[in-house]
C-alpha cells in the first residue's frame, strides 16, 4: 500500500480521483490524524492550566524573569491547540461534514474576539497590529463567526511570522466594488512573494513562505465554505495581502456568491482536464518559460468537488405557525448541522429557509425524511405542535451566468414546489414489539464481538485516564 500524506492526496480529488488503495490509506491517514488530535487535546489544556496558575502566582510568587518564560510555555500551549484544531477541522473538510453555521454576523465584534487569540505571537514578536475599517455602522456579513475568527487568527499569524520586528500588520475591511460584499483582508510589511515561489504558496501544506503547516490550507477550505476564495496581491520586497470577500447585500448576495463559487468549480475542473492527443499526432516539445505573474494572484481551490456540479436541488422548509426566537434559533442551527459541502442552507424568514442541496431528486427526498425523523430525536418539544412543511425538491441547473439569473430569481422569490406529505412519526402502540426474552437479541458471534470491543474501549479509557493522572501530577509544582 503506497504511503500518502494528508497534505499530498485527498483534497484534490476534482484534479485526479485517488484509486482505492489511495482512498484506503487517506482514510486511514485520516482517522489516525483525528484520533491523535483528540488524544492531544487533555494533556495540553492540563499542562496550559497549571503552568498558568504557576504563571498567576497562584502556587506562589515568581520572579518577572520567570512569569516571561511561562507565558511564552502558555502561548506554545495556544499555538498547539489552534494546530489541533486546525487538524480536526481538516478531517471534517475531506470527509464532507465541515460543520458549518452561517448566519448574519456584525464585523465591528471580531477585533475584540481575535485579538486575544494572537496576543501573545504578537507581544513576542514585538509588531503593530492595526484594525482599520471595523465600525459599527457596516452591513452584516453572512458568514459563520467562529470560521471566520480562526480564518483570521491563521491568517495574522502567517503575517506577524513574515513580517520583521518592530513591523506592522494591518487588518482592514471595506466593502467591495459591487457594493453587496465586504472584503476582510490581513496585510503584512514582509519580504513579500517573488515570482518562482507562487507555485509553492498555492501548494497543500505550506503555510507561510519556506514553513509547513495548515494554516493557509485550512483558510482556503474556510474560504470554500463561504463560497468564495483567497485572493494574494504581493511583491517582493513590499508585503503581501491575503483577502476574501463576504455577501452583505441579503439574500441575493447570497445566493449569487453561492453560484459563482459553482461556476468557478466548473471553470477549475475544466481548466485543470488533460486535452487528449489524437492518435499518432506527433506532440512537440514547449520551450520552457518563466511565466509572467500578475499582482493578484487566487489561490486555487482545495475542496473536494461537488457530487452533482451541474444542478441542485432546491427544497423549502417552512414551520406551519410562529416560533418563539430561542427555538428559531435552534431550528436553525439544526438544519445547519446536516449541510454538506457545497450546498447552502438560508433562513429567509422567521419560519421559513431554503435548502440548496448537492443531491438529485431521490437522494434530496431520501435526506427530508431522514432530516424530519432526527428531528423527532432531538427532543424538540415543539415538533408536535410546531411540524415543519416541506417542499417537494426542485432540480435547478447550475454553472452559467444564465443559471444563475434563474437560480437566484427562485431562491429570492421563493418559489418552491408544492408541499410533500410525511410519514407522521409512529406511536409507541404501533411500533413493532421487540424480539422476546425468549429470543436472542444478538447471535452469539455478534454478541462476543460487542463483549470484546465494551472491554477494548474500556481499556483504552482507563489507559488515557492513566497516563493523563501522570502527566498531570509530573507538571505539578513540588512545594
Amino acid at each position: 500500500m503506497p504511503q500518502l500524506s494528508m497534505f499530498q492526496a485527498g483534497l484534490t480529488g476534482h484534479l485526479a480521483k485517488p484509486n482505492d488503495e489511495q482512498r484506503v490509506a487517506l482514510d486511514f491517514a485520516g482517522h489516525l490524524l483525528t484520533d491523535t488530535a483528540h488524544d492531544l487535546r487533555s494533556p495540553l489544556a492540563a499542562a496550559r492550566e497549571l503552568t498558568q496558575l504557576v504563571a498567576d502566582g497562584i502556587e506562589g510568587p515568581i520572579s518577572a524573569e520567570q512569569k516571561q518564560h511561562l507565558q511564552a510555555v502558555v502561548a506554545r500551549c495556544n499555538d498547539m491547540q489552534r494546530l489541533i484544531d486546525d487538524m480536526l477541522h481538516f478531517e471534517c473538510v475531506r470527509t464532507g461534514s465541515p460543520r458549518i453555521a452561517r448566519d448574519w454576523i456584525a464585523a465591528c465584534e471580531l477585533p475584540a474576539q481575535v485579538q486575544p487569540l494572537i496576543e501573545s505571537t504578537r507581544r513576542g514578536r514585538g509588531i503593530g497590529l492595526k484594525w482599520i475599517g471595523f465600525e459599527r455602522h457596516l452591513p452584516a456579513m453572512f458568514a459563520d463567526a467562529d470560521k471566520v475568527k480562526r480564518l483570521l487568527v491563521n491568517l495574522i499569524d502567517n503575517a506577524l511570522r513574515a513580517t520583521p520586528e518592530s513591523g506592522q500588520v494591518t487588518v482592514r475591511t471595506e466593502l467591495a466594488r459591487s457594493g453587496d460584499r465586504m472584503r476582510l483582508s490581513v496585510e503584512d510589511t514582509g519580504a513579500g512573494i517573488a515570482p518562482q515561489q507562487w507555485s509553492q504558496l498555492s501548494q497543500r501544506g505550506v503555510s507561510q513562505l519556506d514553513g509547513h503547516g495548515l494554516g493557509l490550507s485550512i483558510c482556503r477550505q474556510i474560504a470554500a465554505l463561504h463560497f468564495t476564495q483567497l485572493d494574494v496581491v504581493s511583491a517582493h520586497g513590499q508585503g503581501a495581502r491575503f483577502s476574501l470577500e463576504l455577501p452583505t447585500g441579503g439574500a441575493s448576495a447570497v445566493v449569487d456568491s453561492f453560484s459563482r463559487w459553482r461556476e468557478s468549480i466548473q471553470t477549475t475542473n475544466a481548466a485543470t482536464s488533460p486535452i487528449p492527443q489524437p492518435a499518432g499526432q506527433r506532440i512537440r516539445p514547449t520551450r520552457r518559460s518563466t511565466p509572467n505573474v500578475s499582482p493578484v494572484q487566487t489561490l486555487p481551490i482545495e475542496t473536494p468537488p461537488p457530487r452533482y456540479p451541474h444542478s441542485v436541488a432546491m427544497v423549502g422548509v417552512s414551520a406551519v405557525q410562529a416560533m418563539p426566537t430561542e427555538p428559531t434559533r435552534n431550528l436553525d442551527r439544526f438544519l445547519q448541522s446536516h449541510c454538506e459541502m457545497h450546498e447552502l442552507f438560508y433562513q429567509r424568514n422567521a419560519s421559513q429557509w431554503i435548502l440548496l442541496l448537492d443531491s438529485n431528486i431521490g437522494e434530496a427526498e431520501q435526506r427530508i425524511v431522514a432530516m424530519d425523523q432526527a428531528r423527532s430525536r432531538t427532543g424538540d418539544t415543539l415538533r408536535g405542535t410546531c411540524p415543519l412543511q416541506w417542499s417537494n425538491p426542485l432540480s435547478i441547473a447550475v454553472g452559467t451566468p444564465t443559471d444563475r439569473k434563474q437560480l437566484q430569481q427562485a431562491f429570492v422569490q421563493g418559489k418552491l414546489g408544492p408541499h410533500r406529505p410525511l410519514p407522521p412519526p409512529k406511536s409507541i402502540a404501533e411500533t413493532k414489539p421487540v424480539a422476546s426474552s425468549t429470543e436472542p437479541l444478538l447471535s452469539a458471534i455478534a454478541q462476543q464481538r460487542l463483549d470484546s470491543e465494551v472491554r477494548w474501549l474500556t481499556q483504552r479509557f482507563r489507559h488515557r485516564q492513566n497516563r493523563l493522572l501522570r502527566q498531570a501530577e509530573a507538571i505539578r509544582p513540588v512545594h
